[in-house]
């Protein structure tokens, strides 16, 4: 089913709380209401559903959950407004997308989900902020959304993947979007890594056959090995499930260690020369900062975190 279907004759993306800049409002907090009239260009109002169409630089391309979304929107409504541009801001910097709005006075800049919840919840109207400097450019529409879905953590893996790529595009380089959304240039790679996955990995990463975990770790290796490798993670994953349902909770191995034989009374005291778990940390991690480069140390955390 495509996206516009879902949403039904027309969608809806959500937006940005306060008028300000197209950068500072990508990370703004979203409030307000909002009229019908198209000469808005910034402020809050409601408008009628059908008004609203979906943003076609929307990073989500899956639309899940709508039927609890609309039960919750029945029972409390739409707390959080939907950040909007007019259709004229919109078609002023993308007239290619004219058929793409219909007959639509406004275009959702982030919220769809709400917006589907809301068609099916049957409510005639929703609030919105109009924020036209959000339809500066493409660029601006695809960071703004992803910022909001990145900070909301409900866009699908590979949805979040090929929109960073995008980012990467537009920004030069990882570390450059991941200041952007307020990550780390690990957090960014690791993401990125799924878009090298072979499509029958993609596949099974969609269908929840492959945890996110794996999946980030496999797409750094070669194609020809991430079969092999997804195939023993997942194979010491049910090892490790396995053994840790055998074991009775509240049960753990306790080793005694054997009892030492007595030192004669003469002999002095002499200090144990094996080195504390500690001193071996701190020894691992002088060699590693010999090794790498503060960017790989920097991705190397991000994957022992993950």
């Amino acid at each position: 089913m495509k996206k516009s279907d879902a949403l039904g004759g027309s969608a809806t993306f959500d937006a940005v709380a306060q008028p300000m800049s197209s950068r500072a409002a990508s990370f703004a907090a979203f409030s307000g209401q909002t009229t019908t009239a198209p000469a808005v260009t910034q402020g809050s109002l409601r408008v009628p559903v059908a008004q609203l169409a979906p943003n076609p630089y929307n990073p989500r391309a899956t639309l899940a959950a709508i039927e609890e979304m609309a039960d919750s929107l029945t029972s409390k409504g739409i707390i959080q407004p939907l950040t909007i541009v007019t259709r004229e801001a919109f078609l002023a910097a993308h007239p290619d997308h004219t058929q793409d709005l219909a007959s639509a006075v406004y275009v959702v800049v982030d919220g769809n989900r709400r917006l589907a919840g809301a068609k099916l919840a049957g409510l005639d109207d929703v609030p919105v902020h109009v924020d036209d400097t959000l339809a500066h450019d493409a660029d601006t529409l695809l960071e703004t959304a992803l910022i909001a879905a990145v900070q909301h953590e409900d866009l699908e893996p590979l949805d979040e993947a090929k929109a960073l790529e995008r980012l990467v595009q537009v920004h030069g380089s990882q570390r450059a979007v991941a200041r952007a959304l307020g990550k780390s240039s690990g957090w960014v790679t690791q993401r990125l890594a799924l878009l090298k996955l072979t499509p029958e990995l993609k596949q099974a990463l969609e269908d929840k056959t492959l945890p996110v975990k794996v999946a980030r770790t496999v797409g750094q290796l070669p194609e020809q090995q991430q079969q092999s490798a997804a195939e023993e993670a997942l194979a010491q994953r049910a090892k490790q499930k396995a053994e840790s349902s055998r074991k009775p909770k509240g049960a753990y191995p306790v080793s005694t260690p054997p009892a030492a034989a007595p030192k004669p009374q003469s002999e002095p005291a002499v200090a144990s020369s094996a080195k504390r778990p500690d001193e071996d940390l701190a020894t691992l991690a002088a060699d590693l900062k010999r090794r790498l480069t503060a960017q790989q140390i920097e991705e190397l955390v991000e994957l022992l975190i993950a």
